[in-house]
């Protein structure tokens, strides 16, 4: 689900345990209004939108066609109705209405109480439906009827809490569990504040035991599901945040803050302040850079940026502060450098999820031990201070003609700032998102290209190439050397590696194939050992001369077959091989 942020609904919250309270907001302004109003159809009177992501993803539009989004046309009739003016408040009853009238209201439908991603786009014509639409929807609805219910028609106030009502019969019905983090809670969120707000019991008890199972989930993994998610983390943070507001159920909101304080938590230990990045690795992002409005909201909840800093958007409802116990993180430089280990997700030990990150005084350099190379993923990523504005980022990456390759996976063992990897690939998954695109008949991918890149996004970004097997790349004071291992292969065929450099970009790439089309079966392909090695150095270090080797491996599994290893002796700590598999697996 590619979330579309167009203007961030943030809700009022009463002091929470363990926090200092609440930061007032104040309601929206006619001057706001105005703006918004710069955005709306002359036609039609509905906010305008771009459909941002790949045609297939979700909506057959073409990215870049501009559409009238119905989560805009909620937030909008929100920001409406907040204003002191009655003509605004019209307003706000007319988008509400129309929003409403845009939902699937037949209980027989098996897309009852969903949205479309666009008005001009009913379900029955997307690519995929979003069930996720009865939640982001829902939250805005409650904000509206526990906010602004006096402000709206008679008919209009009844429709909103049948609609409300449509969404959680949606999101029962649905019953995602705590493994899909940011909407397992977000629908927790609305199931409870509807039970309040409409007075009925079941949905009550419900959100109840929702948020509760997430709370337990993270226990007993030790973290979310959508791991140090810089999109994600965020929205876990914003429902929590509204659930501490909209419910006064003791119980939903004891679980709330102590998830908010979790939450907080893992923001705290990633967030670099000599860059102000948040630290990798991340399990969904939407870009590689913190946005401005991200970064001020995590600064501004901390007690360092004043309120008319914090954000770009309209913010109906305050932010919870930080924890005084964690503010520290969002300010101090650290004096020595900080490896910290994580657990992401449990199961076979060969694909367990573990997390490291480290920084220091002026760079951060964070791995999964296993990922996929779907867009939303950043399995290895680093960034570090340099002289210009715009933060070095390094990233591994794996291209299908010349896009993230969701069928591609990424292995890494990292001890500080030398890591180790393997790539692979696996069978039965999409090419732009995991699922969507799947070639379910034929498991075969056409393909111009495939590469396993690295690359380095900085204004001075620069690349060399050492030896045949070592390649630098280099921002400022900081350079990462590139070790790649002899008789890398693919399908059979041997990799060839070489380096690339324009604007504000260098990369070392492994072609893996490059030419005229062709089919690749993965049910069938022939064996995969890409190995390779990074050191981050300052530009006094020397670059290690050890190489990367392959070596044989009795390891094998039924769901696998056979597995190979990959070493860097005398350079990682650990002389246990990284293994991985020969073939293509399944997920």
């Amino acid at each position: 689900m590619k979330a579309q942020f167009f203007i961030t609904v943030i809700l009022f919250l009463f002091i929470v345990s363990g926090f200092l309270g609440a930061i007032a907001s104040g309601q929206v302004s006619p001057e706001q209004i105005k703006q918004l109003q710069l955005n709306l159809d002359p036609q039609n009177g509905l906010p305008w939108g771009t459909h941002g992501v790949a045609k297939g993803y979700h909506s057959n539009f073409d990215k870049g066609t501009r559409v009238h989004p119905t989560r805009s046309i909620m937030d909008y009739a929100a920001y409406f109705l907040a204003s002191p003016l009655k003509e605004h408040q019209d307003q706000g009853n007319t988008l509400l209405e129309k929003v409403l009238a845009l939902q699937d209201q037949n209980p027989a439908s098996k897309t009852f109480g969903i949205w479309s991603w666009y008005a001009e786009e009913p379900l029955t014509q997307m690519a995929y439906v979003d069930y996720n639409w009865a939640d982001f929807q829902g939250t805005v609805l409650a904000v509206i009827l526990h906010d602004f219910s006096d402000r709206l028609s008679d008919d209009i106030r009844e429709k909103a809490k049948k609609s409300l009502e449509y969404c959680c019969r949606a999101i029962i019905k649905r019953n995602v569990g705590p493994g899909y983090t940011n909407i397992a809670i977000m629908g927790a969120v609305v199931t409870s504040a509807a039970g309040e707000l409409l007075e009925i019991p079941e949905f009550l008890d419900y959100g109840r035991k929702r948020i509760q199972q997430n709370l337990d989930y993270y226990k007993k993994v030790g973290g979310f599901n959508e791991y140090n998610s810089p999109t994600y983390t965020m929205v876990v943070i914003h429902e929590l945040e509204r659930m501490l507001y909209l419910v006064s159920d003791s119980e939903c909101r004891t679980v709330a803050t102590e998830l908010l304080g979790e939450a907080w938590k893992m923001v705290a230990e990633h967030y670099h302040v000599p860059t102000g990045e948040w630290a990798g690795p991340h399990a969904r992002s939407y870009g590689d850079r913190l946005s401005r409005q991200t970064r001020n909201g995590i600064l501004f909840r901390a007690g360092l940026l004043p309120d008319n800093t914090v954000t770009d958007s309209i913010q109906l409802v305050p932010m919870v502060p930080i924890p005084n116990s964690l503010r520290h993180f969002f300010k101090d430089i650290p004096k020595e450098p900080i490896e910290r280990h994580y657990i992401f997700a449990k199961g076979r030990p060969e694909f367990e999820v573990l997390g490291t990150t480290w920084m220091d005084s002026a760079a951060t350099l964070g791995t999964a031990t296993y990922h996929t190379f779907w867009e939303q993923n950043r399995g290895l990523i680093g960034y570090w201070t340099n002289s210009d504005s715009l933060t070095p980022v390094l990233r591994l990456r794996f291209l299908h003609n010349g896009s993230d390759f969701s069928s591609a996976w990424g292995r890494h063992q990292q001890s500080g700032t030398k890591i180790i990897s393997a790539i692979g690939l696996l069978k039965d998954q999409g090419s732009m998102h995991p699922s969507f695109d799947r070639p379910w008949k034929t498991g075969t991918f056409n393909a111009t290209s495939f590469q396993v890149i690295y690359q380095l996004e900085a204004k001075n970004a620069t690349v060399k190439t050492l030896d045949s097997n070592r390649f630098e790349l280099t921002a400022g004071q900081i350079r990462a050397v590139i070790h790649v291992a002899d008789e890398c292969s693919f399908d059979g065929a041997t990799i060839i590696w070489k380096t690339e450099q324009k604007d504000h970009f260098a990369a070392v790439a492994g072609v893996c194939y490059e030419g005229k089309e062709k089919a690749f079966p993965f049910r069938e392909m022939g064996e995969i050992r890409i190995a390779a090695g990074l050191e981050l150095l300052h530009l006094d270090e020397k670059p290690s001369e050890l190489p990367i080797k392959f070596v044989e491996s009795d390891f094998e599994t039924k769901e696998d077959g056979k597995f190979y290893g990959v070493l860097w002796s005398g350079v990682m700590n650990n002389d246990k091989p990284l293994l991985a598999p020969l073939k293509p697996t399944n997920r």
